[in-house]
């Protein structure tokens, strides 16, 4: 079982959300389950395309957690993972990107389940029970 300090060590998180709030439930969210992680908002999508761009090209050794929306005005999750496919392999490779929408459509769940760029759909809001189960991990 992965344990917290190995997280800590091993992961940080971008969250790329056009909704403020819901980016920092994220944010505590993810500092309480995994204390000492960093994570990094952005409510615009090509800043925070940006930003994690520039993240896996400095963290090579360490995986990165992307919490992506579907649905936002200038650029949707979908329109961002294109973006993502067409970095190089050894950039994406300690990618792991979720999307994180309030969406119940199944067709959202059923392209996110058929897109290789995503691990995986997670319902808003990020909970700690979500997070622990996401990444295994035991809460105090």
């Amino acid at each position: 079982m992965v344990t917290n300090q190995d997280l800590e060590q091993n992961r940080d998180f971008i969250v790329i959300d056009d909704d403020m709030i819901n980016n920092m439930i994220c944010k505590r969210i993810i500092e309480l389950c995994i204390p000492g992680s960093k994570t990094y908002t952005f409510t615009n999508p090509v800043m925070g395309l940006d930003h994690l761009t520039n993240h896996l090209k400095s963290a090579l050794n360490q995986e990165t957690v992307l919490l992506l929306d579907i649905n936002m005005p200038s650029m949707s999750g979908w329109d961002v993972l294109d973006k993502i496919s067409d970095l190089p392999e050894h950039l994406r490779s300690n990618l792991k990107t979720y999307m994180l929408s309030s969406s119940v459509d199944i067709y959202d769940k059923m392209k996110a389940a058929e897109n290789p760029l995503v691990s995986g759909y997670i319902e808003k809001p990020l909970s700690k029970d979500k997070i622990k189960d996401l990444f295994q991990i035991k809460l105090q």
